[in-house]
């Protein structure tokens, strides 16, 4: 049992909801669509924006928060009320992000796609004041819906991809799982995830 919660654990890390949204980015970059023929020193400078506003600064900010006891407390999980301040912190960065991409000059899409995530990031906290739902199965949830919606945008054969995408997302809600999260909330964070990033790619 000991492994199993360590195994679910080190899941948890590798699929960490706070790096899906730079792998969606780095998807649509290389997929195969007219997406994927920027000049390669834009893409870099495009994944390095994304990364800095929804991967680095929130984990540039984990310590300051640990320390004001608002992530761990005496090596226990801070309540509820008490992670909705680091949440909160993180969306303003998702928000800055997105409004930040909303200036530059590139596809819909990828605007799209940053609006998606900053909203999946926000219903996930609306939900999570009453309700449980994982952000973990949220995050890969959305990272499914934008492989659905390029494959029915540009009919690119990601089908590979959409297959481990599904397989982390399994995986990941088995670990969750073993770590307390109830299924409901797992399953539900999932579905969530690939609703709210499917139709706003689809429809914005």
């Amino acid at each position: 049992m000991e492994l199993m919660k360590k195994a679910a654990q080190f899941i948890s890390y590798l699929f960490h909801p706070l790096v899906m949204p730079s792998v969606g980015l780095l998807i649509i970059l290389n997929s195969g669509t007219y997406l994927s023929l920027l000049d390669p020193a834009a893409k870099r400078a495009i994944m390095f924006v994304m990364a800095l506003g929804t991967l680095i600064f929130p984990l540039i900010m984990l310590p300051v928060l640990q320390y004001r006891s608002l992530v761990m407390k005496n090596g226990q999980a801070a309540t509820k009320g008490e992670q909705l301040v680091p949440q909160i912190i993180i969306l303003i960065l998702y928000i800055i992000t997105f409004v930040y991409f909303k200036r530059l000059p590139l596809s819909q899409v990828i605007h799209a796609y940053v609006l998606s995530v900053t909203g999946t990031f926000f219903i996930v906290l609306v939900l999570n004041l009453r309700f449980r739902v994982s952000i973990h199965t949220a995050a890969l949830g959305g990272l499914t819906g934008l492989i659905f919606a390029l494959i029915f945008l540009y009919e690119t054969p990601l089908q590979g991809l959409l297959m481990l995408t599904l397989f982390a997302g399994g995986i990941t809600g088995s670990s969750r799982l073993v770590q307390g999260e109830h299924w409901g909330g797992v399953l539900g964070g999932f579905l969530l995830g690939l609703a709210v990033v499917l139709l706003t790619i689809l429809v914005y």
